[in-house]
């Protein structure tokens, strides 16, 4: 069916002013027409991709078997739809939905390729999303489903043991063996009830406390968290100030800062965690005036790329491999610390390494 010249002048209207991508190729991939949005996306302009292949946008994602079905789907005169990872011409990876559908000749074999694109940046981020929500959910009702009867049991062991080493000579070797025990039990237990306040959601209800307590606290799982290669060292305030926090958030963003501080290191070096109280012409400008309650941790490990800094408490951000981390648990410590009122700044030191200052208004 032929269609008139000014119908197909609006078609063409339409292509170059939509915020999809269009691209036309020969049978060969060569592409002969690309849209404005192509040029948005990609970074490249028109004038730069005309005559070349789309493999140029390749980022490595993809194995070539994915390729070479891709092609033999098309090459029968099928369409072809799937997500395809590619590459700006900055080197940032581009998400995309790709439908392509072959444009057939007389004799029924095909002429073009027509492309259509579409970002999905934003849809794979919500998924990504989704998919941690569900997933800690799923720990949630793990933990919940089996922490009544795993307490109920530490219960008896912490209570026996208890009684058994009233009737133990002190100082005996059954004595102090069973003094372990209560001790590993009462660890055991209490790590647990990290574990779950750790998984679960909860809302926060704010306490007056100081942050050295919440500190002492974490000190024994953070210790078995980092592993022998890490050596956490503290100096914590002598006269600490009063905040009003959530004890169990503040512990999660400790450890959420010293498990990046350990990816950071590979698994070998040293955590500083430090607090003390700023006055107010010491707290940063973008502070409210007045005095705060500061909690400090730095590594040894190679610092944070200047490209990256700005960026380190967006969700989603991450610097690790495809697969390796979700981008979530910098920005979790941004909530944290801003639902308490809090601010977080994140820096290199001069000598090397990162350091995170936490900033928590005193209370009044």
């Amino acid at each position: 069916m032929k269609i008139s010249a000014e119908t197909a002048a609006i078609l063409m209207e339409s292509i170059e002013q939509n915020s999809e991508t269009f691209l036309l190729t020969d049978t060969e991939g060569t592409i002969i027409y690309a849209n404005p949005a192509f040029e948005k996306i990609t970074g490249y302009t028109r004038q730069e991709v005309i005559g070349r292949n789309p493999r140029m946008l390749k980022s490595g994602e993809h194995p070539p078997s994915f390729y070479k079905e891709m092609w033999e789907t098309l090459k029968a005169g099928r369409r072809w739809s799937g997500r395809i990872t590619n590459r700006r011409k900055d080197g940032a990876f581009i998400n995309e939905e790709v439908r392509i559908s072959p444009v057939l000749g007389p004799d029924g074999k095909p002429r073009y390729f027509l492309v259509l694109r579409h970002d999905i940046a934003r849809e794979a981020q919500l998924e990504a999303q989704l998919s941690h929500s569900q997933k800690m959910e799923s720990m949630g009702l793990l933990a919940g489903q089996i922490s009544h009867d795993f307490n109920n049991l530490l219960t008896i062991i912490i209570g026996s043991m208890e009684l058994i080493g009233e009737d133990l000579e002190k100082g005996s070797v059954g004595a102090k063996l069973a003094s372990e025990i209560l001790r590993s039990s009462k660890e055991t237990a209490n790590l647990i009830k990290q574990l779950m306040v750790f998984a679960r959601r909860q809302e926060i209800s704010p306490v007056r406390t100081t942050l050295n307590a919440p500190l002492a606290e974490l000190k024994l799982m953070l210790d078995n968290l980092l592993g022998k290669g890490i050596k956490v060292s503290y100096e914590l305030d002598k006269k600490p100030a009063a905040v009003k926090i959530e004890p169990e958030q503040l512990k999660q963003a400790v450890l959420n800062l010293a498990v990046n501080a350990k990816h950071a290191m590979n698994d070998n070096g040293k955590i500083f965690i430090k607090t003390y109280t700023a006055g107010p012409d010491e707290a940063p400008p973008s502070l409210k005036h007045g005095t705060y309650a500061v909690l400090e941790l730095s590594d040894t490990g190679p610092g944070i790329p200047p490209e990256v800094l700005p960026r380190m408490f967006e969700p989603f951000f991450t610097t690790k491999p495809k697969g390796k981390g979700t981008g979530l648990g910098l920005s979790t410590v941004y909530g944290i610390v801003n639902q308490s009122g809090g601010q977080i700044i994140a820096a290199n030191l001069p000598k090397g390494g990162a350091v995170f200052t936490i900033y928590f208004p005193v209370a009044e």
